[in-house]
């Protein structure tokens, strides 16, 4: 939860970001909007990511994971994951059940998979 109304975490969302009707954040440009290591970069770059079957999806970092939970700023250290979802859970329920109830978004068809590459686009 982002609830500290000064930061620019929230500021940016805020700005830039509305509610899908999946419960996921997009930017205005349909980038999802994610949480990421300090290893990629700052609030508001964007990256397409591509997973192991070569499916692409386009990302804004909306969000930073603490470098005490990561590997060198990259992927956390208890289960690997290098994105984490910003969503209102709320929506999210209703398409994405399972990764819900699960608490993982490997249960979802959009972002089941191991990350193969990370392109940096734009902030």
């Amino acid at each position: 939860m982002i609830t500290d109304f000064t930061s620019k975490q929230y500021q940016f969302i805020q700005s830039n970001m509305g509610i899908g009707a999946d419960g996921l954040l997009y930017s205005q440009d349909g980038f999802i909007g994610v949480a990421l290591g300090s290893y990629y970069g700052e609030i508001g770059d964007r990256f397409i990511l591509t997973f192991d079957d070569y499916r692409q999806i386009r990302v804004i970092k909306i969000e930073s994971k603490a470098d005490e939970h990561t590997i060198n700023g990259c992927s956390q250290f208890i289960d690997g994951s290098m994105i984490e979802l910003v969503i209102d859970i709320n929506k999210a329920q209703s398409a994405y059940d399972k990764a819900i109830l699960m608490g993982d978004f490997n249960y979802s068809a959009l972002f089941n998979g191991r990350i193969i590459d990370v392109e940096y686009l734009f902030k």
